[in-house]
């Protein structure tokens, strides 16, 4: 998007659903919104005849849909409607060697459309945008919510910053900042080895946030990503909201021990994760953290 006159130019969406459906009408009333903000919205619905959407038909069907929305050239941005479950199952459908061949399309969502956003990034490296979608039930009308539009309908660059408070000890180095990446913890550590995420991840401030799981398997995961060596050299870790944790250990508890398990210098941010606020932060972008506060800029 970046060099478009915004004067002659009206942004437009494709809205879809790669995942899981939204629940009955939430999608319908937020995208009011977000057409009353003049955005163009484009809706792509699941054909109910290709079968339930773990079903081999289905996962056609929804990876038709997704490519279809990145290769439509009258398409300015892709809109996860929700996250859920199946976004995984689309990255060995994509057109790979037909996407390499378009100018970069950015991928919004979060949750599960992160496996989506990470791909992108490592096979094309395409920017993403974690925040808040118009399908689930944490879209509102709060600041997540009115900073994500704005973006949509600004022209580059853009920036964003969220508030982080450090829980390592020790102080940090004086130039914390490198290129941003993360999403959703179990998602991401499920793409560990593949060729749908970086095999080291040098460089990068990384920011993870998840919900309902354990504390056990959280911590689980971190031990795959510290033992896979994929975390060497990257800058700083962010940590946002575990929210429904299961179990006796709460979430202070969590942040508490991966932090002591971490090499990196760790920060804590209540500003994203599956809850509201949800704070937009673009994968790929350039990231700093001075004081308490992670900045980040994507031209």
């Amino acid at each position: 998007m970046a060099g478009r006159d915004r004067q002659s130019h009206t942004v437009k969406v494709s809205v879809l659903e790669p995942s899981s459906p939204s629940a009955p009408g939430v999608l319908e009333q937020n995208l009011i919104g977000i057409r009353e903000r003049g955005i163009q919205v484009d809706v792509m619905t699941y054909d109910v005849q290709a079968g339930e959407r773990l079903e081999t038909s289905g996962v056609r069907e929804r990876g038709r849909m997704l490519s279809a929305a990145l290769l439509e050239s009258g398409s300015d941005y892709v809109v996860a409607a929700r996250g859920g479950y199946g976004a995984s199952d689309l990255l060995r459908c994509l057109d790979w060697p037909a996407l390499a061949g378009i100018p970069a399309k950015m991928m919004v969502g979060f949750s599960d459309i992160t496996a989506l956003q990470a791909a992108l990034y490592t096979r094309l490296g395409w920017s993403g945008l974690h925040g808040p979608m118009p399908g689930s039930i944490l879209w509102g009308k709060g600041p997540d919510v009115t900073a994500l539009l704005e973006l949509l309908n600004k022209e580059r660059p853009w920036s964003g910053s969220i508030s982080v408070n450090q829980v390592s000890s020790g102080v940090p180095p004086e130039d914390l900042s490198g290129t941003l990446f993360g999403g959703c913890l179990s998602v991401l550590s499920n793409l560990i080895g593949t060729g749908f995420l970086p095999g080291s991840l040098s460089g990068h401030v990384l920011y993870l946030e998840d919900t309902r799981e354990s504390a056990a398997r959280v911590l689980r995961y971190w031990n795959q990503w510290l033992d896979s060596g994929v975390v060497d050299g990257a800058t700083a870790l962010v940590l946002g909201r575990f929210t429904e944790l299961e179990g006796d250990q709460d979430e202070d508890w969590l942040i508490q021990t991966l932090t002591s398990r971490s090499p990196l210098p760790v920060f804590r941010s209540q500003d994203f994760g599956h809850v509201t606020p949800n704070m937009p932060l673009a994968l790929g972008a350039q990231a700093s953290i001075v004081g308490g506060t992670l900045t980040w800029s994507l031209a």
